[in-house]
């Protein structure tokens, strides 16, 4: 009896070491396998009854076609050029137009978050890579931009790509590469509008480089669709029309247009979370002897002052273009004419930045952890199933979400004016000041 149970007993010690060689070499790759497998149960309940990435590939057609995309697609809103990028999704049935639309915006956000980490690895060492630091710091990017992951991969709007461009533009001004940083902001801009805010930056951070390659790359991606209707003996208008009957209106607060999507950005509509949205809400009439036009010009402009001072008190060094971005990401949000919940998903990389440091920084502790859970509760922890629908009505009425996302510049002002990044080295002027004041201790 016990001769048999040696055979047993070694066949089974056999396969467990089998089974702990096996889970070691897997363990490298664990990220990606937890990664694949959610993606894939999320795809059925969020990505499969998304109809964005069959409404893009029919813009598409309707560049190949050479028809007008505003005749074509009444409801089409964005730029022409956004259009191109999916004119090869335009040839497959419309559930392989979902699914491989579905896979590019995940895989878009898993770019964005590689792309922050690694710049916030840079201005915070230790941040992803010391102890459990990376686990914290994914599970607190979870739980406070989760709603806003799930809310873009359920209308799979195209922001996770323009997001990915735009991070990837500020990883190459992050390490000196201006011209490739600058045209990457050129190509997100030519495919959504928004982005067109960082070339007074660039211009203001005297990004010459940076600037010229932003308007090269902006300007011949914007004219292929006119291009490919010269080609193909169709309509060669598409910018100018996109300029005049989206942008002409849009820009220009208490125009109106016959666009079928103008009420939407411009009447009272509980889910515009934009400064705009916010104040058509509330200034219906006029107010205080001001127009409604008036008000949203006068709280624009403030919100635009406090910009522009964050801005402009930022050092020209390659190294603060990551906070440079991410206060310009949320500008975006608070400026636009429409902001929709699911655009939201643009406060990411703040927040993980804005976790990063305070994991990392020991000064930025309390300040971050209470910034940041002020700020998930105004953008998320109010405007959920959980919180009911109610108290996300009221949420959505009273603006919490812009206000939640503004709050963030509290952390990237104490960046930029009390405790700068243990990552970006002191400037010359104040190292040599330090080894003065080094030498005068010791009596030199």
């Amino acid at each position: 009896m016990q001769s048999s149970a040696y055979p047993a007993s070694s066949a089974a010690g056999s396969r467990m070491s089998i089974l702990r060689s096996s889970a070691e070499r897997l363990k490298p790759w664990s990220d990606w396998i937890v990664l694949i497998i959610t993606a894939a149960a999320l795809y059925p309940m969020f990505g499969r009854s998304s109809d964005m990435g069959p409404f893009y590939s029919a813009a598409g057609r309707c560049i190949l076609r050479g028809e007008a995309l505003l005749t074509c697609l009444p409801p089409y809103p964005y730029q022409p050029a956004l259009a191109v990028l999916f004119i090869p999704l335009a040839f497959l049935p419309a559930m392989l137009q979902r699914l491989v639309w579905y896979v590019i915006c995940v895989g878009c956000l898993v770019v964005v978050v590689r792309l922050t980490e690694a710049i916030a690895e840079r201005l915070y060492p230790g941040a992803t890579t010391r102890g459990q630091n990376l686990f914290w710091l994914r599970t607190i990017m979870l739980i406070t931009c989760g709603k806003h992951m799930l809310d873009v991969l359920t209308y799979a709007s195209h922001d996770p790509l323009s997001l990915a461009i735009i991070m990837f533009a500020t990883w190459a001004l992050f390490v000196g590469r201006e011209a490739v940083g600058g045209f990457w902001f050129g190509v997100a801009a030519a495919v959504r509008a928004s982005p067109l805010i960082y070339l007074p930056y660039l211009i203001v951070k005297r990004r010459w480089l940076a600037c010229l390659a932003f308007v090269a790359a902006l300007l011949a991606v914007s004219l292929i669709p006119d291009m490919i209707g010269a080609l193909r003996g169709g309509h060669t208008g598409h910018l100018t029309d996109w300029l005049r009957q989206v942008v002409g209106p849009a820009l220009f607060p208490g125009t109106s247009s016959k666009l079928v999507f103008w009420d939407i950005w411009n009447g009272v509509n509980l889910y515009n979370q934009s400064l705009r949205g916010l104040i058509n809400r509330f200034a219906t009439g006029p107010l205080f002897g001001l127009t409604p036009t008036a008000i949203l010009i006068a709280v624009d402009g403030v919100f635009a002052a406090v910009v522009a001072l964050l801005l402009l008190t930022s050092p020209r060094r390659r190294e603060y273009v990551a906070i440079d971005t991410v206060v310009l990401l949320i500008a975006m949000l608070a400026l636009s004419p429409m902001t929709s919940r699911y655009h939201y998903i643009f406060v990411l990389p703040a927040v993980i930045l804005a976790t990063a440091a305070t994991i990392a920084d020991p000064r930025m502790r309390k300040l971050g952890t209470y910034v940041l859970a002020a700020s998930f509760l105004l953008r998320a922890g109010t405007s959920n199933d959980l919180a009911g629908q109610r108290i996300t009505d009221f949420a959505y009425t009273y603006g919490f979400m812009p206000l939640g996302a503004i709050a963030l510049y509290i952390v990237f002002a104490a960046m930029l004016w009390v405790w700068r990044p243990p990552g970006i080295a002191a400037p010359e002027s104040e190292a040599k000041s330090g080894v003065v004041r080094s030498g005068a201790a010791l009596g030199l």
